[in-house]
């Protein structure tokens, strides 16, 4: 081969090789969803009698959890049977259709397109089996009532005409709908009439509220939709501008300002709506559990009343038992320590509870619980020849060289309640320049939890502390000593802290403010009027504040109760964040609503 000819065979294998790479690019990705391409019967169709509806697309689709997904309005005992047959949807239906009923079938996020997985959100095939369609609507949005947040998932929205209080727990809803992912909702095609409304969280899937933990929204009494009377309240309104409607029932007769919004035609009316779980009234016990031989922790539900009761059961002639008692702040917990080792010694203890609870005709009735508490020791890997270490009594506080706010006092935990302490083995010094000198401080143990202390001083800007416990400073429940605790701290300069300013206008009832950060309290503070309220020694970071209407003044947020035609109580929050600086005093103001 001619050095021509070699270089001509190169040539060519090359651009062979180049031709064969790969498959033309099929340019840009399918991003649009499934089309309708015809249906039989067609959408909209008045008359139904059909067994079955075929909807076909303009390309191949695929049906994702179509049975949570399919709500169909009016719901049906039967589910209608979906499947697919090529490009289309095949409808088939399991029980006789209703007379003169407008039906409606949303798919919600179900139909996707085969290759891409794009989705044809919320697409509707209606239908009415008389000679009319339902055309009118309620829409509305959704929020959580503690934090106004939107729901991540689909919620389910039920309208009923039978007005009882009882409905959403007997009896499946007449119409339903659902939330999208911004708390938005329509129920659509519904026949003029007066509803109940409701928005629940169905946990078991069954369109009844009918679990303790299921979320419920619901309107005040009931939602008339009716063309004429919507046009009437439109033309009420704009004859009168100027209304004040705050003060006005939730019931649509009188037009609630905080629930109910008028849309901007006759055929649909607007409601906003708020979830909650309703508090679990029911006393009982939710845990016992003795981990440590010493250590006896019962936990309740709700609060413990005066009458709650215990005792330990004497079995083979067991003497009288030492112990401490220790209520949780809100007297939910009992925590009982053995004070004697004969006591603790003991692998099982019987003990005798008698506490309050409601029977089923909601009477208080004494209810007599007994236990064995049994502590069983975690068996060790360690050799039987090794010693267990010596067991102390510990104190968890500041990490060393840690920073002290400025307004706090500082805090000792102890492993196990502490009885007694002894001044003189504590020390406190300041060193301002290298030189420790003792400062005067206080100790004083809390009053509920006796397994904490504090150490009370007059803490000075930018300086640096120096906090030593001599073992025997604190004696515990037990005879345990501990360690000596060396303990270097130091607190920062004031210009490092700055201040929120807030001003609250329009308060007529009893308020809570929360100033929060990253969804955690940082400050609350319980106030009854308008004004300025001033919160200090506030970290540099973002906040944000929230408005509870406390509307029963127990200094907490209250859930609502459907059946005693409780709402929970209102929030606000203020839009956006407050980014607080250094040396730097933030002005808010806020007029409250509600």
């Amino acid at each position: 081969m001619t050095f021509r000819a070699a270089i001509l065979f190169i040539i060519t294998a090359l651009y062979f090789s180049c031709a064969q790479q790969g498959s033309p690019s099929g340019g840009p990705r399918d991003e649009d969803p499934p089309m309708v391409l015809e249906s039989a019967p067609s959408n909209y169709s008045t008359g139904f009698d059909e067994k079955k509806v075929q909807i076909t697309f303009d390309e191949y689709i695929v049906l994702d959890n179509v049975n949570q997904e399919l709500i169909v309005s009016p719901p049906m005992e039967e589910k209608p049977r979906v499947r697919l047959k090529g490009k289309s949807l095949i409808i088939e239906f399991e029980e006789e259709l209703k007379d003169s009923t407008t039906y409606t079938f949303n798919f919600g996020s179900a139909i996707k397109d085969l290759h891409e997985g794009n989705i044809l959100l919320n697409f509707e095939y209606v239908f009415s089996t008389g000679d009319v369609l339902d055309s009118l609507s309620v829409r509305g949005t959704l929020k959580y009532a503690i934090d106004l947040k939107v729901p991540d998932e689909p919620i389910s929205i039920m309208l009923y005409d039978d007005l009882r209080d009882s409905v959403p727990l007997t009896e499946i809803p007449l119409y339903v709908g659902r939330s999208d992912d911004s708390g938005v909702f329509s129920v659509n095609n519904l026949k003029a009439d007066t509803f109940k409304i409701f928005a629940l969280k169905d946990g078991n899937y069954n369109l009844l509220y009918d679990l303790p933990t299921e979320e419920i929204a619901f309107l005040d009494s009931n939602l008339i939709v009716y063309p004429e009377y919507i046009q009437s309240v439109l033309d009420q309104e704009a004859a009168i501008p100027s209304m004040d409607t705050s003060g006005i029932q939730a019931d649509t007769t009188n037009m609630s300002s905080d629930s109910l919004n008028r849309g901007p035609d006759i055929t649909a009316i607007y409601v906003d709506l708020e979830l909650f779980i309703e508090e679990i009234e029911k006393q009982y016990l939710k845990e016992d559990d003795r981990e440590d031989p010493r250590k006896i922790l019962f936990a309740f539900a709700q609060p413990l009343t005066d009458s709650f009761s215990y005792r330990f059961l004497a079995e083979d002639a067991v003497p009288s038992i030492d112990f401490m008692e220790i209520f949780s702040p809100g007297r939910d917990s009992l925590t009982i320590w053995l004070k004697d080792s004969v006591d603790f010694k003991n692998d099982t203890l019987t003990l005798e509870l008698n506490y309050t609870v409601k029977d089923s005709t909601e009477m208080n009735v004494i209810r007599t619980d007994t236990l064995l508490m049994t502590f069983r020791k975690r068996t060790s890997k360690q050799k039987s020849n090794t010693e267990e270490p010596v067991e102390k009594l510990t104190i968890s506080t500041l990490r060393n060289n840690g920073d002290l706010d400025l307004n706090a006092h500082l805090k000792l935990d102890f492993s196990f309640p502490v009885l007694g302490m002894q001044d003189s083995l504590v020390y406190l010094w300041q060193i301002p320049d290298s030189v420790e000198i003792p400062i005067p401080f206080m100790i004083r143990k809390d009053t509920l939890l006796p397994s904490r202390a504090w150490i009370e001083a007059k803490w000075e800007e930018v300086s640096s502390y120096h906090l030593q416990i001599l073992p025997g400073a604190f004696s515990s429940l037990y005879e345990l000593e501990h360690d000596t605790l060396d303990l270097n701290f130091k607190t920062r300069d004031i210009e490092y802290y700055g201040q929120v300013l807030l001003t609250l206008e329009n308060v007529s009832s009893p308020v809570i403010i929360q100033l929060t950060s990253q969804e955690n309290v940082v400050r609350q503070r319980r106030v009854y009027e308008s004004g300025l309220y001033t919160f200090s020694y506030l970290i540099p970071k973002e906040y944000g504040v929230k408005i509870i209407h406390d509307r029963n003044d127990n200094g907490k947020w209250d859930s609502g109760k459907y059946l005693k035609k409780i709402q929970p109580e209102p929030v606000e929050i203020r839009p956006g964040t407050i980014t607080l600086r250094s040396n730097w005093d933030h002005d808010v103001t806020m007029i409250l609503e509600k």
